[in-house]
């Protein structure tokens, strides 16, 4: 791997923090639009308004504590912690399906008193890097199918059943997207990924329709939504903001629950059309810089788990933005940094400072040992 001219430190710290300030950027945002969003009649009148915005900042400044943290943990660290982490993901997926809340026909969240917790977020972190891991110690044994397909499937495919059966269809389809992603970056042949994931995904579609109505109800009415279904108050609420939007905390409150998943919806109002542009160049420019950063990485196993934990943000937003326009059936998936739940802030939070950590270490391969960056200055062959 030649790059000097885009990988030099200098380079690779900048990018470091322009991406961590495109984070905090869309944290920021997310409290004024969850303080917007908190002014809804119907959270007037139920007192949730009183705790909504006080209990995102508490969990805003864990997920920071958490970035700092994660910024810290070295990629020799990381790789030895997969097996662990893999195997905490695949325990918090069947504990919440035992003694998980059960919120709309869905249990998804496990109750730890002053949050809940949503395992699947952490799940999707925990198949990135136990996958890297795989491909690190596989080397190009990936092209073969067994080993480049068979044990990824394994550690992909059981935490993705368990989410789909809590049912969390959109967690499901990302995870395994993120999974042929870096399982692509690892070696994997191409064929063997696409025979794969079209095999998982149609199995996924034909449990999820004959197992779940719901899910089938939300792909008939795409395209055209129902009127007062949130789609369809999301796409009033963005018509009403038009280019400048109607102000900041002005809203109507259109869309129910819009602090979750339908936030962009109160910034498209409030905001306008520039507020909504807005917010994509943030996570353009977190993807721009995610990438400059991924072009620095120097092993195999941190290029992999780099381009899984940085690109589950851009993706994430895509969908999120493309349900929120109407643009795909609705999956309950947030829009990253922005959206109120402290499991989505903890998790995406903590995966981006470990992004970052595998580029401040970037010349250490776990399997190889480390290697100061001070002591060199060529990148690496290979």
């Amino acid at each position: 791997m030649n790059a000097k001219s885009l990988t030099s430190d200098a380079q690779m710290a900048g990018s470091a923090r322009w991406l961590t300030a495109a984070m905090l950027a869309l944290m920021g945002l997310g409290v004024a639009m969850v303080a917007s969003a908190s002014a809804t009649p119907d959270l007037l009148k139920t007192g949730d308004d009183l705790v909504l915005l006080p209990g995102h900042l508490t969990k805003l400044v864990v997920a920071l504590a958490a970035f700092l943290v994660a910024a810290q943990v070295r990629p020799t660290w990381l790789y030895r912690l997969a097996p662990v982490l893999w195997t905490l993901a695949l325990g918090g997926l069947l504990a919440v399906l035992v003694i998980g809340v059960s919120v709309k026909g869905a249990r998804r969240w496990i109750d730890l008193g002053p949050m809940t917790f949503q395992p699947s977020e952490f799940a999707r972190v925990a198949v990135v890097v136990a996958i890297g891991a795989w491909a690190a110690r596989t080397g190009d044994g990936m092209s073969g199918l067994r080993r480049g397909l068979g044990v990824p499937l394994l550690l992909a495919g059981v935490p993705a059943c368990l989410t789909l059966v809590e049912p969390d269809f959109g967690s499901t389809v990302v995870m395994l997207f993120m999974a042929v992603l870096v399982l692509w970056v690892g070696g994997a042949r191409s064929k063997h990924l696409l025979i794969g994931f079209c095999g998982a995904s149609l199995a996924a579609l034909v449990y999820g329709f004959g197992r779940f109505e719901h899910i089938g109800k939300r792909f008939a009415a795409f395209g055209h939504p129902e009127p007062g279904s949130q789609v369809w108050q999301s796409l009033v609420a963005l018509g009403r903001g038009g280019a400048t939007g109607v102000g900041l905390g002005e809203g109507a409150g259109y869309v129910p629950e819009a602090h979750n998943d339908f936030i962009l919806s109160v910034v498209g109002e409030e905001l306008g059309l520039l507020g909504t542009l807005a917010v994509v160049a943030l996570f353009a420019l977190f993807l721009f810089h995610g990438m400059r950063l991924l072009m620095g990485l120097r092993s195999r196993f941190a290029l992999v788990v780099g381009t899984g934990l940085m690109l589950q943000v851009p993706v994430q937003a895509a969908l999120n933005i493309a349900v929120v326009t109407g643009s795909a059936p609705p999956k309950g998936l947030t829009l990253p940094f922005v959206s109120a739940g402290g499991s989505s802030l903890l998790v995406f939070a903590a995966s981006t400072g470990l992004f970052l950590g595998l580029a401040k270490w970037r010349d250490e391969d776990p399997l190889e040992g480390a290697v100061p960056i001070a002591s060199t200055v060529e990148p690496r062959p290979g």
